[in-house]
């Protein structure tokens, strides 16, 4: 087992239209980035696992892919291999989100 660093890129098209009376300036972002560490016999497990961990937890802190609400297309950006300590620390579980 190796460690990865995959930087992931997410897309997120939207199902719903905004329903009359629901707030316009409600947060609907077009995507967004993040990183995970973590450990894999090669590049495509890491993309898989890292994949895993990022739709589990955008849905945890969000509810819009288990709501039906968006469908979410994930991307790595960049897989490397990194130093085995970076897998030791704890997820950074943010997301950088964008509109355009």
């Amino acid at each position: 087992m190796r460690c990865f660093y995959i930087l992931v890129h997410g897309t997120l098209s939207w199902r719903t239209e905004l329903a009359p009376g629901d707030d316009p300036e409600a947060f609907r972002p077009a995507g967004f980035y993040c990183h995970r560490y973590v450990l894999a016999s090669g590049d495509d497990e890491a993309k898989d696992k890292a994949f895993d961990r990022v739709r589990r937890n955008l849905d945890k802190q969000t509810g819009w892919i288990g709501a039906g609400l968006a469908v979410l297309d994930l991307q790595a950006e960049e897989v490397v291999e990194a130093p085995m300590h970076k897998v030791l620390k704890p997820d950074n579980r943010g997301h950088s989100f964008y509109t355009d």
